[in-house]
């Protein structure tokens, strides 16, 4: 009885304290100048998908700890390692194997648990951390209303709150000023995604990414995606499933962006260089531009493997990389492979995976960029602005000359043009944007100005050298 009793000690699975002491361990040992902590909603995810494993709800595999770690965390790409471990007494000893060698994460959450077959099954989850939110919880009443409020990261400014409501409806959040406080109200039952963006030195940056499910309760268990064939088609699968994994929608695979892909990919290969920009073809988005792609947003990832798929994984375990692949805003996606020599004399398979979302254009720019206007103004509490025709008319004018010179600057002598029009006003002001959606015009610098009273609005679609195909052009005339 006493040798029963000592060999089950033996093999009896780790504490959560002692994995917990492991991973300091590891991380102090791996990454000796990071300073990492251990993070509530993390370490949670992390349990919830141990247990679901050992409850044969969820397979042994990263898809499925992102899968938990969506539902408990507002990190928008943590890293996520899993292993099994057998006898379960040695959990704590595989933490090592499960650490991205590169350091880059500075949260991390660890749990274990032993399935059914009475092996281990160890998670762990890590984040490059930024932006500081207050907790948001994840399952509320329908009509209930949430506060997002917190702090950027370093180095980010701007935010914006966009929310998916459980029609598909995007719904901007509107701030009062460039602080991160916003009252959201979740009046539709069902899920709904929560999406802090900010503006960084590489563009806009999504920092957080929160579901939360009003009268609804969420899934207990990863959604099915059958990963049939080979190749491309293997890698698109991957993707959708990662991407289902996080409440995201699949990305709807382009032709035009899969010629996109593979023509950087066949470059790198002629070029045996493996990298974003090329001298001969730019970057991603001077390759959109030559093909005549209208995008709102773009990304780009590439990998270099034996094969298409296990390409794909390497660029997966990339959290820049990852966080591409789960940039809400993107709705398409193309895929492109080469096989070649690389710089070290060997060969290889090139990958490159093309994310963005396309400009679709309004049948009535004018209306949609004037509605857009009067909302904002609406919002900020401020007077209404009255449309004047004349103003209209003069703002037309400049918008069109101004596309055709591809000049991104009201032209001079534009505010005299407008004065002249309306003998009557006193005052007024002449703005010019370029745009890809009437969205983006919140930006507007009189916007805010309440001495303003009437407004004149000239929007056309027009392709530039400087911006690209299919820009929103805009010019705004305030007035009083």
């Amino acid at each position: 009885m006493l040798f029963l009793l000592a060999l089950l000690a033996a093999e009896a699975l780790p504490s959560q304290v002692q994995m917990e002491s492991a991973l300091r361990e590891a991380v102090s040992a791996a990454c000796p100048k990071s300073h990492v902590a251990l993070d509530p909603d993390l370490t949670r995810a992390c349990q919830s998908y141990v247990s679901a494993v050992a409850d044969g709800r969820a397979s042994v595999s990263g898809n499925a700890v992102s899968f938990f770690a969506s539902l408990e965390s507002y990190e928008p790409a943590p890293m996520a390692g899993v292993a099994t471990v057998s006898p379960p007494s040695n959990a704590d000893r595989a933490i090592a194997q499960l650490i991205p060698p590169a350091c880059h994460f500075n949260r991390a959450g660890i749990a274990a648990a032993t399935d059914a077959s009475g092996q281990a099954v160890a998670c762990v989850l890590v984040a490059d951390h930024s932006t500081d939110l207050a907790r948001i919880p994840g399952r509320v009443r329908s009509g209930d209303s949430i506060n997002v409020s917190g702090t950027l990261g370093e180095g980010l400014s701007k935010p914006r709150i966009f929310v998916t409501r459980p029609n598909g409806e995007v719904e901007e959040i509107a701030l009062e000023s460039d602080r991160l406080l916003a009252v959201i109200s979740l009046r539709e039952k069902g899920e709904h995604s929560i999406e802090v963006l900010a503006d960084s030195a590489s563009g806009p940056q999504v920092t957080a990414l929160r579901r939360v499910f009003a009268g609804v309760a969420p899934p207990d268990k990863p959604p099915k995606l059958a990963l049939a064939g080979t190749g491309l088609a293997r890698v698109e699968a991957l993707i959708s499933q990662l991407r289902a994994a996080h409440g995201l929608p699949a990305l709807q695979r382009d032709a035009e962006l899969d010629e996109v892909a593979a023509g950087h990919s066949r470059e790198m290969v002629r070029l045996k260089t493996f990298a974003h920009v090329l001298p001969t073809d730019g970057t991603v988005g001077d390759r959109l531009r030559a093909k005549g792609w209208a995008f709102r947003s773009v990304g780009e990832n590439i990998g270099l493997s034996d094969d298409a798929a296990s390409a794909h994984e390497a660029i997966a375990n990339s959290p820049a990389h990852l966080a591409n692949l789960l940039d809400p805003r993107h709705r398409r996606l193309g895929l492109g492979t080469a096989r070649g020599p690389t710089a070290d004399g060997g060969e290889a398979t090139y990958l490159t995976e093309v994310l963005a979302s396309p400009i679709i254009g309004s049948k009535d720019p004018v209306g949609a960029v004037a509605k857009e206007i009067l909302k904002q103004r609406t919002v900020k509490g401020l007077p209404e602005l009255t449309r004047d025709p004349m103003l209209d008319y003069v703002a037309g004018h400049e918008v069109r000359a101004s596309a055709m010179q591809d000049n991104s600057h009201p032209r001079p002598g534009a505010t005299s043009r407008a004065l002249a029009e309306e003998p009557n006003l006193e005052s007024a002001v002449v703005e010019l944007y370029v745009a890809s959606a009437p969205d983006e015009l919140d930006g507007s610098k009189s916007l805010a100005e309440p001495q303003w009273t009437r407004l004149g609005v000239g929007a056309i679609y027009a392709s530039s050298k400087q911006f690209g195909p299919g820009r929103l052009w805009v010019v705004l005339i305030y007035a009083r």
